[in-house]
C-alpha cells in the first residue's frame, strides 16, 4: 500500500505470423505495459496490420458522428452489452446507415449554417445602406467620378477638404461609427481613399437592389426559413441520437479496440520471420501471462531491469480515490513512497478541522452524493467521493466544536436564541455538556489550545515528512546520505520545536492543559548578553534543544560543504524556513475561525432583522441568512480544501516525495458497451 505494486521486465517473442492473434490476447488481458522500442540492425519498428487504413477512416467517421450528437460515454448505462461479432458482421451496414441517417444531416446542417452566416453578413451591409439614404443605383457605376461607400470612425469631411473642396459627402450615423457615401472626381480617388483609410474607412459592397427594404425583409424570410429547416433536421437528429445512442457508442468502442490492435506493430520489433515486444507486467500476474502466451506458442523472457518501471499505485479502495490528489502532484517513483494513504488519512481531517460545522459537513455530503449521479467520469466520482469523507469529517468536527451555521455559543453578553436561527435547541442538544460544546474553538482557551494543537501537527507532520524521506534516500542512494540529506533535518527540527515548546511552557500553555506550572510573570527569552534577567527563562526545552542543533549543524555543514564549498554554510539558514512551515499550519485554526466568525455575523445581523422586538423585516432577515451562509458555504468548500492540499503539496511531500514516474499503462482497455 506504502509502495507501488512490484514489476517485472519481460519480453514476449513469437513468430511473425502470429502477431495478429498476440495483439488480440494482449488486448484481452489487459496487463502489459509496452515500452517504446529501439530499432537495431536486424529488428526493425513494425507497420501496421492491413486492416488499419480501413478501420482509421471508420473511427474517424464514429467520433465525429459522436462529436456533432454531443454523446458522452460515461452518461450512459447500457441496458445490453453487444458481442464483438455481432458489431463485426454489421460494421459495413451500419457504417453506411449512419452516413446516410446522421453524416448527411450534418453536413446539410454545415451547408444551412454557412448559407445563413452569409445572409447574416449582406443583411450586416445593407442595413448602414439603407441608414444612408442613397439608392442603390446612384452609389456605383460612373465613369468620372470615384465612389467611396462605407464605414467610418470619424469624420474625415475637414481633411477631404484640405485637398479639394470639389467632392460631396453624406454620412449618418450608425451605431458607434458613420456609415458615408463620398463623390469625388476621379483624378482626386486615390487621396481620398488615403484620408478615408486614415479614419478607418471600412467598405460596404453595393448590391444590386432597387429597394433596401425589400431586400431586408426578403433576407430576414430566407433566414427564417433556413433556421425553421434546421431545427426540423436537429429534432430528427436528435431522435437518432437516442435511438442509436448505445449502438453508435458501441460500434465505436469495437473499432477503438481494433485500432489498439492493428497499431501494435508500432510498438513492436519485426524482423523477417519474427517479433519481440518489451515491456513491463505486475509480478502477480507473471504465472499467469506466462502459461496463456506459452500455450498459443508464443515465449515470455523475464528480463534485467534497466531503467524506471512504470508506477502501478497499489491502494484499498476507500484511499484509491485520493490518487487524483497524489498524481495531481506527481506519479510516484516505482521506488518512492506512494504519500496516498496519508493524503487519504489527513486531508479529511484537516478539512473537517477547518470548516468544522455540522451543518456545513451535510450540505457538502449532500451535495457531492448528488453531484456523483450527475458526474460519471472516473475523475469526478473519485473527487467527488473526497467531498463526501471530507463534508462528514466537517459533521464530526462540527459536533465536537458545536457548531451548525454558526457557533452555539459565543463568549460574551450574547444568548445562543439571539444570535443562532435554531440556538435554543442546539443548547438543549448540549445540556450533557452544560450547554457548551464539547471543545469551543471560539473561546479564549480553545483557541490558545487549538493554536499549540496545530503547532504540534505542523512539527509532527514535518519529522514524519522528513523520515519518509531519510527511507526513500536510502533505498536509492545509501545510509550515509540518507543520514546527511534527510537525518539531519530531522535533528535540526526537533531541536527548532524544542524551542517552541520551551516558548510555550514559560508563557504558560503547558499549564493551561494541566501538564506545567503557572508561569505568574512571563520570563524573558533566555538570550545571554541580550536579555536582563535571562537566567529566569531558561527551561528543560531550550536546554534540550541546544545539543540537537550543534549536531543538526555539523551534519549538515558535511553535507553541504563538499557540493556547495564554503557558502554552503550560508544554506543553514534554511532551517528558518522550517520555523515557518511549522507556524503555516496555524492555517487550521485561522480559516476555521474566520468560516465561524462570518456565520456569526450573518446569524447577528440576519435574527436582529427577523426579531419583532427590533427592525421585524422577516424576508429581509431570511435573505439575510440565506445568501449569507450560502456565500460562507462556497468560501468554506475552496478555502479548507486549497490550504488542506497546500499543507500536504508544500509542507509535508518536499520532506520526501519528488515524483517524476511514469504512470501503469497496460495495452487494452475496460469494455463498457462491448461484452468482454
Amino acid at each position: 500500500m506504502l509502495k507501488p505494486e512490484k514489476m517485472v521486465k519481460i519480453s514476449v517473442v513469437g513468430s511473425r505470423e502470429k502477431i495478429e492473434e498476440v495483439a488480440n490476447l494482449l488486448h484481452r488481458m489487459n496487463l502489459v505495459h509496452i515500452e517504446e522500442p529501439e530499432e537495431s540492425e536486424y529488428f526493425r519498428i513494425g507497420e501496421p496490420l492491413e486492416s488499419a487504413s480501413y478501420v482509421s477512416r471508420a473511427l474517424v467517421q464514429m467520433r465525429s458522428f459522436i462529436s456533432h450528437l454531443k454523446l458522452d460515454p460515461s452518461k450512459i448505462v447500457p441496458k445490453r452489452k453487444y458481442k464483438a461479432s455481432e458489431i463485426e458482421a454489421q460494421l459495413k451496414q451500419k457504417l453506411e446507415e449512419y452516413q446516410g441517417l446522421i453524416g448527411e444531416k450534418l453536413e446539410y446542417l454545415r451547408s444551412v449554417d454557412e448559407k445563413v452566416s452569409s445572409l447574416k453578413e449582406e443583411l450586416n451591409n445593407i442595413e448602414p445602406l439603407k441608414q444612408l439614404g442613397i439608392p442603390a443605383r446612384l452609389l456605383k457605376r460612373y465613369k468620372t467620378l470615384r465612389v467611396f461607400v462605407g464605414m467610418v470612425k470619424e469624420n474625415p469631411e475637414s481633411k477631404l477638404s484640405e485637398i479639394t473642396s470639389e467632392f460631396e459627402m453624406f454620412a449618418k450615423e450608425y451605431g458607434k461609427e458613420l456609415v458615408v457615401a463620398v463623390f469625388v472626381k476621379a483624378e482626386y480617388g486615390d487621396e481620398f481613399l488615403r484620408i478615408l483609410q486614415e479614419s478607418g474607412f471600412r467598405e460596404l459592397p453595393v448590391p444590386d437592389v432597387d429597394d433596401f427594404d425589400a431586400k431586408i425583409a426578403e433576407i430576414e424570410k430566407e433566414i427564417e426559413s433556413l433556421q425553421s429547416k434546421k431545427e426540423q433536421i436537429e429534432k430528427e437528429i436528435e431522435e437518432i441520437k437516442v435511438k442509436e445512442a448505445e449502438t453508435i457508442l458501441a460500434i465505436e468502442e469495437f473499432l477503438s479496440i481494433q485500432m489498439d490492435k492493428y497499431e501494435l506493430p508500432l510498438k513492436t520489433l519485426v524482423s523477417r520471420y519474427s517479433f519481440v515486444l518489451v515491456g513491463y507486467i505486475p509480478a502477480k500476474s507473471l504465472d499467469t501471462f506466462k502459461a496463456q502466451m506459452d500455450s498459443n506458442g508464443v515465449a515470455v523472457e523475464v528480463l534485467e531491469e534497466e531503467g524506471e518501471p512504470p508506477t502501478k499505485l497499489n491502494n484499498p479502495v476507500g484511499v484509491r480515490n485520493f490518487e487524483l490528489l497524489t498524481t495531481t502532484f506527481g506519479v510516484p517513483k516505482y521506488k518512492e513512497i506512494d504519500p496516498t494513504l496519508f493524503i487519504a488519512i489527513f486531508f479529511p481531517i484537516f478539512f473537517g478541522m477547518m470548516l468544522g460545522d455540522i451543518g456545513y459537513g451535510i450540505l457538502v455530503t449532500v451535495l457531492s452524493l448528488y453531484l456523483k449521479r450527475v458526474f460519471k467520469t472516473e475523475g469526478w466520482q473519485r473527487m467527488l467521493n473526497i467531498g463526501v469523507y471530507a463534508g462528514v469529517m466537517s459533521i464530526v468536527f462540527g459536533v465536537i466544536y458545536g457548531e451548525c451555521f454558526g457557533p452555539f455559543v459565543v463568549p460574551g453578553e450574547y444568548e445562543p436564541y439571539q444570535i443562532h436561527f435554531i440556538g435554543s435547541q442546539l443548547e438543549h442538544f448540549y445540556e450533557f455538556h452544560h450547554g457548551h460544546p464539547i471543545f469551543d474553538r471560539v473561546e479564549e482557551m480553545g483557541v490558545k489550545i487549538l493554536l499549540f494543537a496545530t503547532i504540534i501537527i505542523g512539527i509532527a507532520k514535518i519529522l514524519f515528512g522528513f523520515a519518509l524521506g531519510f527511507y526513500n534516500v536510502y533505498v536509492e542512494h545509501g545510509l550515509k546520505d540518507a543520514i546527511l540529506e534527510k537525518l539531519s533535518w530531522i535533528i535540526g527540527v526537533t531541536g527548532l520545536a524544542m524551542i517552541i515548546f520551551g516558548f510555550a511552557y514559560n508563557v504558560g500553555v503547558f499549564y493551561q492543559l494541566g501538564l506545567g506550572p503557572d508561569p505568574g510573570d512571563v520570563p524573558p527569552l533566555p538570550l545571554p548578553g541580550l536579555m536582563e534577567g535571562w537566567q529566569a527563562g531558561v527551561n528543560m526545552f531550550y536546554v534540550a534543544s541546544l545539543p540537537l542543533l550543534v549536531i543538526w549543524f555539523i551534519l549538515f555543514v558535511m553535507g553541504e560543504v563538499p557540493k556547495m564549498g564554503a557558502m554552503g554554510v550560508i544554506l543553514a539558514v534554511e532551517l528558518l524556513t522550517w520555523f515557518g512551515q511549522i507556524m503555516s499550519y496555524a492555517r487550521l485554526l485561522a480559516i476555521g475561525l474566520s468560516s465561524v466568525y462570518i456565520a456569526f455575523v450573518v446569524n447577528f445581523i440576519g435574527m436582529k432583522i427577523i426579531d419583532p422586538v427590533g427592525i421585524s423585516i422577516p424576508i429581509l432577515g431570511a435573505l439575510i441568512l440565506v445568501v449569507g451562509h450560502i456565500g460562507n458555504l462556497i468560501l468554506g468548500i475552496l478555502d479548507p480544501g486549497l490550504q488542506s492540499l497546500r499543507l500536504h503539496y508544500v509542507e509535508f511531500f518536499t520532506k520526501f516525495f519528488e515524483g517524476g514516474g511514469k504512470l501503469y499503462e497496460p495495452f487494452g482497455r475496460i469494455k463498457r458497451f462491448i461484452e468482454e
